[in-house]
């Protein structure tokens, strides 16, 4: 049992022994100054780490060597104990086999719940479009359930009403259904928000309306329909999210990949993910003079119908997927699973943007409680050279502070 002497506890770290070695009392030499202050430590830790760089950049170098390393603990456990933890993986191999059993299970409840919902989801469609009239009994329902979100009162509520009606009587004879019902739902949904551009804004009010569809193999299919328009010719748009065949270490599926459709544009003109750009050129020869288009990829929805795809792997090596990747890839799972997963259920909680209440980055009222410090009509390179001249003048700012400090203290030496 002399092995368990090497596990780490608290009797046995550097930190908890440090009196008997770091210092010897009666030896000033082995005694140095300890700074009696916090701020005093940090101010010779941060003069020591700048007037090294060679020596901070060795540190950051270390720290990342260590970060995902083993601590050789188990290895120097002994054989007895090493067999139960043998024991233990086997045990939790079992585990697994019973988690891919429930994710399985859990999958087809999914998808037959999924089917109780269409009819609720096809009437839902038919009110947005306003193919169908909504009755009488329904309306008494809605209205009571969003004066009660709204905390309003009966009679306040009945006044409101009435106005409603009256102006429904005035103004509102030809329109028919929720005029850009998900357009509204998704300006109000604050990540798939900023995904949209002020030219996409015209191609989603033809937008009626957004489906889920399971896949027989693990993985779901979005599917955006859209009324005839000038932009595509496409009545519908899919994207479809495929998982891996093997669980997670978390016992859940794994994302593997994502396909969209190609979007069939009318031309480049109608194409809001292209920024187009006419040039003239002049002719060496002839000094004639033509007009050039030039189409540049931009900022777009509709960028999410052709999602970042992994690079192809070859027989010799195994392709590395750098950091910008990974971040793409993890970023258009997570937009796909937000419209699956609050986008979807509660459209009309985003319609009404009742539903952004219950977003922890909102406060009750619903409105962002930070405040936006960029400049929204700047592009991201203007910020981020912004961001940089801040942090500059920052770091002027201290340096002027700490010249300051060194000078009162010499005139008081």
């Amino acid at each position: 049992m002399s092995g368990f002497n090497d596990a780490p506890t608290p009797q046995n770290t550097p930190a908890s022994v440090g009196g008997s070695y770091m210092q010897k009392a009666g030896n000033p030499a082995t005694n140095p100054s300890i700074p009696t202050t916090i701020n005093e430590s940090n101010e010779l830790l941060q003069g020591l780490l700048s007037n090294n760089p060679a020596l901070l950049h060795s540190i950051q170098a270390k720290l990342g060597e260590l970060v995902g390393t083993d601590s050789g603990y188990f290895e120097s456990l002994p054989e007895i104990v090493k067999d139960n933890v043998y024991a233990l993986k086997s045990l939790q191999l079992q585990q697994y086999k019973i988690e891919a059993e429930f994710q399985a299970e859990l999958l087809e409840l999914e998808r037959k719940f999924q089917k109780l919902y269409e009819p609720i989801f096809e009437a839902r469609k038919n009110l947005v479009t306003g193919t169908i009239e909504p009755s009488q009994k329904e309306i008494e329902i809605g209205k009571k359930a969003i004066a009660q979100e709204n905390d309003e009162d009966e009679d306040g509520d009945d006044d409101k009403g009435k106005n409603e009606n009256d102006s429904k009587e005035e103004k509102d004879e030809d329109t028919k259904g929720i005029p850009f019902f998900w357009l509204t739902a998704m300006q109000n949904l604050p990540p798939i928000a900023d995904m949209i551009s002020d030219r996409d804004v015209e191609v989603l009010k033809h937008l009626i309306d957004v489906k889920l569809e399971y896949m027989e193999k693990p993985g779901f299919k979005l599917i955006f329909e859209f009324k005839e328009n000038p932009f595509f010719s496409n009545k519908t748009l899919e994207k479809t999210y495929y998982y891996q065949k093997e669980l997670g270490y978390t016992g859940e599926f794994v994302y593997d990949h994502a396909e969209g459709d190609d979007i069939q544009w009318t031309d480049n003109k109608h194409n809001v993910t292209l920024e187009l750009e006419l040039r003239k050129q002049r002719n060496k020869h002839t000094k004639q003079i033509r007009t050039i288009e030039k189409a540049t990829p931009t900022f777009s929805f509709f960028n999410f119908f052709t999602p970042p795809q992994l690079p192809t792997e070859t027989d010799e090596d195994d392709v590395e997927i750098d950091e910008e990747l990974e971040e793409a890839l993890q970023n258009d799972y997570s937009i796909g699973e937000l419209i699956k997963e609050k986008l979807l259920p509660r459209a009309v909680d985003w319609f009404t943007g009742h539903a952004l209440k219950y977003e922890p980055e909102f406060g009750e009222d619903g409105e962002d409680e930070f405040d936006d410090e960029e400049d929204e009509g700047g592009d991201e390179d203007s910020s981020d050279d912004e961001d940089d001249e801040d942090e500059d003048s920052d770091d002027d700012i201290d340096d002027t502070q700490v010249k300051k400090e060194l000078e009162k203290k010499c005139d008081q030496q």
